[in-house]
């Protein structure tokens, strides 16, 4: 009898399990027969697509006939790959240094746009207290730093800037803190310096506003890496999803661009209605609103993929003895084939 039970449950188990993995390629597509595309959905931050489609009244996404699912964020701070390697979604990305580890512990994924453009042209960089002791760099030595990622973009940026003015990274203690949680952890003097992204942005531009503190000279990702209009980050899929469905993967794209060229074009004649709508969503999602007052957009002309943006975290891996020299070069990361922007060039 007890055989018998557990036969039947063995075979329920299988069948289960079939029908779990069933029923999830069913979700690869809809009563149409189009691939459904899984993104990330976060709770309380405005999406660019969000944005276009409130400045146009349409929708880019079936504009290009791009069918989306969207999958809520279930943290604001984790690591940005999770989700993509664990199938949980679609399309994700982060800082290159994370693609390039990724790709060099076997995962087999490849970006294929940007929407984040590191220029001179933001303010950006390491912040303090004003009335802190910490001046230069070098004065970091024997601090600890709020970075929104360790492991990540910010993480190995300060470990350059230390290296370039003579402090061995270890003699600085990074401590992972959520971007919106940094300003906070910085005033109350649980940190000494805070990060963010190295790259400013509205978290950044608000503290600033508010008083009370000021940027560490020469200590933004910009000034750090020294390459002009590069690209920080990349989004893409898994190398299986591309092969299985690049006709997807090319409307995705098109309609992401989309949406940053229609967001672009109007922050040039009427930047004042573009933050009013990110403020508008941001409140619609449980938001900031206020932080629509600091919305940049990047021009999605100049935020373009090269090889020399991810080229520069190669060597810097292989220079700290992470990688291999060849193991890794900048085309088995991303390439611009679906990107409509670098076609018209």
């Amino acid at each position: 009898m007890n055989k018998k039970i557990l036969l039947w449950m063995t075979v329920i188990v299988v069948v289960s399990i079939a029908l779990v993995v069933f029923l999830g390629r069913q979700k690869e597509t809809n009563n149409n027969g189009k691939v459904v595309v899984r993104i990330t959905d976060y709770p309380t931050t405005p999406s660019n697509w969000e944005i276009a489609n409130r400045l146009t009244g349409g929708d880019v996404f079936k504009e290009e006939g791009v069918d989306v699912q969207l999958v809520p964020s279930l943290a604001s701070v984790g690591p940005p790959f999770q989700s993509l390697l664990s199938g949980q979604v679609d399309v994700g990305g982060g800082a290159w240094v994370g693609w390039i580890n990724v790709n060099a512990r076997g995962g087999k994924i490849k970006a294929v746009y940007s929407n984040t453009l590191v220029s001179g042209d933001y303010r950006a960089g390491l912040l303090v207290p004003e009335n802190s002791a910490i001046h230069s760099i070098k004065d970091l030595k024997g601090k600890t730093v709020a970075v929104n990622t360790l492991g990540l973009a910010a993480d190995y940026v300060i470990k350059l800037a230390l290296q370039k003015n003579g402090v061995a990274p270890d003699q600085v203690q990074l401590l992972q803190v959520p971007v919106e949680n940094e300003e906070q952890a910085l005033r109350t003097g649980q940190v000494d310096a805070a990060a963010g992204t190295t790259n400013g942005g509205t978290w950044f531009e608000q503290a600033l506003e508010r008083g009370g503190l000021r940027i560490i000279p020469h200590s933004s990702e910009y000034e750090v890496v020294g390459i002009p209009d590069h690209t920080p980050v990349g989004y893409g899929f898994k190398q299986e999803f591309i092969d299985a469905h690049p006709d997807a993967v090319r409307r995705y794209v098109t309609a992401v661009e989309k949406a940053e060229k229609i967001i672009w074009e109007a922050f040039q004649k009427d930047p004042q209605h573009v933050r009013d709508v990110y403020a508008q969503i941001a409140q619609e999602k449980g938001g900031n609103p206020k932080l629509g007052k600091y919305y940049l957009p990047v021009s999605p002309y100049k935020a373009v993929i090269k090889d020399g943006d991810i080229q520069f975290w190669i060597d810097a891996l292989v220079s700290s003895g992470k990688l291999k020299s060849g193991e890794i070069k900048p085309s088995d990361i991303y390439t611009n084939e679906f990107n409509p922007l670098v076609k018209s060039e």
